[in-house]
C-alpha cells in the first residue's frame, strides 16, 4: 500500500510514462518529435523527386542518341531530332539527364539537352575522366598569319580545333584549306569583329550564317557544328541562338593570353600548364600580334610538359562527348 504522503509523486510518474503513447495514439504532438524542415535531406531517397520539364535538343544537327542507361557504351534506345522535345525526368547523372520521349524513358547526352529551367547548354569545359585536354585556336585579330604553329603540331601527331572569322576565311581560303587539309577540324568563330551581344537576334543570325557560308565557300563543305563568339562575348540569348541555328556553343577554361602586344611564351606557359586539369579547353591564336614569339615558342613546352603529366590531345567533337 503506497503511503499517502508519496501519493502524489506516483501519480505524477504515471502520467510522465504514459505521454509518449498519448502521442502515438493521435493527440496533440510533441514538439521534440517533429521533423526538422531539413531531415528529409539527408536521405536522398526521401526527397521528393523534381517534376519533370521540357527539354529541347539543341546544337546537334544530326540528333542526339537516347540510351538506356547513363553512359556512353550503353545501348541506343531511340535518336531525338535536332530541335525535337522531350521530357527531362531528373537531375543529370555522369553527363547524362533523365528523359521521356514517345513513352520511351532512356538518357540524353545533357550537353545537347536545352530547357527553360537550366538553360543553353554550353561547352568551356569537358567531363573529366580519361585525362583529355582539347586547344582551340581563333583565327581573326587581323596580324600576321602563323600557319607554321600548326604544321609543328601536326608533325608531332597534336590534334587542334580551328575556329576562323568569316571574312579572315574571305581573305584568306588558300591558308584555310592548308589547314583543313591539314586534318584539323574547322568550327566557326562568327562572321565579323563584333560582340554578338550588342546585337540584335537577327544580326546574330545573320552573323552566323555569313560565316558558315563563308567557311563553305573557302573549304568546300561547312564548318564543324561549333561555334566560339567573339572575344569570347555571350550570354544566354547569344547562346540560345547558336545552338538553334545548329552549332554547339563553345568556349574554353583556359585562355594563353597570347592574343597582345605583350604576350611572350613564359606568359603562355603560365597561363596553361599549371592551370590545365581533366577536361580544358585551352585557346590560343595564330594571328596575334606576338603569336610567332609567344604560342609558337611556348606551344613544344605546353605539350611535353602535358604529355608528362599523362594527358592527352583531343578535338573538341571529342572534347564534347562523355568520356568513354
Amino acid at each position: 500500500m503506497i503511503p499517502s504522503r508519496l501519493a502524489p509523486l506516483f501519480v505524477l510518474l504515471g502520467a510522465l510514462l504514459l505521454l509518449p503513447s498519448i502521442a502515438t495514439a493521435g493527440s496533440a504532438p510533441v514538439a521534440a518529435t517533429t521533423p526538422s524542415p531539413t531531415s528529409g535531406l539527408q536521405n536522398p531517397s526521401l526527397a521528393p523527386s523534381p517534376a519533370p520539364v521540357q527539354g529541347t535538343i539543341v546544337g546537334a544537327p544530326a540528333g542526339v542518341n537516347i540510351r538506356a542507361c547513363p553512359k556512353a557504351d550503353c545501348s541506343v534506345v531511340g535518336i531525338a531530332k535536332f530541335g525535337e522535345r522531350l521530357l527531362v525526368t531528373g537531375p543529370a547523372k555522369d553527363g547524362f539527364v533523365p528523359v521521356e520521349r514517345g513513352g520511351v524513358a532512356g538518357y540524353a547526352f545533357a550537353l545537347y539537352v536545352a530547357t527553360a529551367e537550366g538553360g543553353t547548354p554550353e561547352l568551356r569545359q569537358g567531363l573529366p575522366g580519361c585525362n583529355r585536354v582539347a586547344f582551340i585556336f581563333n583565327v581573326g585579330v587581323g596580324f600576321e598569319n602563323r600557319i607554321e604553329i600548326l604544321d609543328r603540331l601536326k608533325a608531332d601527331g597534336i590534334p587542334a580545333t580551328v575556329f576562323p572569322m568569316g571574312w579572315w576565311a574571305d581573305e584568306h581560303p588558300d591558308l584555310l584549306q592548308r589547314i583543313a587539309q591539314g586534318g584539323f577540324p574547322i568550327g566557326s568563330h562568327g562572321a565579323e569583329r563584333v560582340k554578338l551581344t550588342d546585337r540584335g537576334d537577327e544580326a546574330v543570325k545573320a552573323d552566323i550564317r555569313a560565316a558558315a557560308a563563308t567557311i563553305e565557300r573557302a573549304i568546300g563543305k561547312p564548318p564543324e557544328p561549333y561555334f566560339t563568339p567573339y572575344a569570347a562575348e555571350t550570354d544566354e540569348r547569344v547562346n540560345g541562338l547558336i545552338a538553334r541555328a545548329g552549332y554547339l556553343p563553345v568556349g574554353y577554361t583556359l585562355p594563353a593570353g597570347d592574343w597582345d602586344y605583350g604576350a611572350d611564351p613564359d606568359r603562355v606557359w603560365e597561363n596553361v600548364v599549371p592551370k590545365v586539369q581533366d577536361g580544358a579547353i585551352v585557346e590560343f591564336h595564330l594571328d596575334a600580334p606576338a603569336s610567332a614569339e609567344s604560342t609558337g615558342v611556348a606551344l613544344p613546352w605546353i605539350v611535353e610538359r602535358l604529355r608528362a603529366k599523362g594527358y592527352r590531345f583531343v578535338t573538341i567533337a571529342e572534347m564534347a562527348r562523355p568520356c568513354a
